[in-house]
């Protein structure tokens, strides 16, 4: 029997960064709605599937802030995990957190400046989300 493939282009309109903290989740929370402004909160598990067998390979807490009027959708993901990461890479894979920010004004530099700020994060920088391996799973929170 012949198999169909189709190929899709993934269309990509957020912007991604990735946090180094010794801080848990929702402390973390707590600090980037201090400095912006939001109100994230708890909102799911992210689970992360074996693509070959597809076992459920890890969870990863998922924190949320979405303002419609704004058109603001912020989520940060828990990286990494004792069962592993959802970045691909030596680089991200040392990456805490991720932050997902789709907002049509968004200041790349302005973000990574504020977080910068705080105290309880030695790490934030800018990802490419089709080179991290995690464009699926950030699509997945829309």
């Amino acid at each position: 029997m012949a198999k169909l493939h189709l190929d899709m282009d993934l269309e990509c309109d957020f912007e991604l960064y990735g946090i180094g903290t010794h801080i848990g989740g929702h402390r973390l929370a707590w600090e980037l709605n201090r400095l912006f402004s939001w109100e994230l909160v708890y909102d799911r598990e992210l689970l992360s599937f074996c693509r070959n067998k597809g076992e459920l390979i890890s969870k990863h807490t998922v924190y949320s802030y979405r303002k419609i009027e704004e058109e603001i959708d912020v989520s940060l993901v828990l990286n990494r995990v004792p069962e592993g990461c959802l970045t691909v890479g030596q680089g991200p894979n040392s990456l805490d957190y991720l932050l997902k920010v789709n907002s049509g004004n968004v200041d790349v530099d302005r973000v990574i400046q504020t977080i910068r700020t705080s105290k309880l994060v030695t790490l934030v920088t800018f990802l490419d989300p089709e080179k991290s391996g995690v464009l699926e799973a950030m699509l997945e929170l829309e």
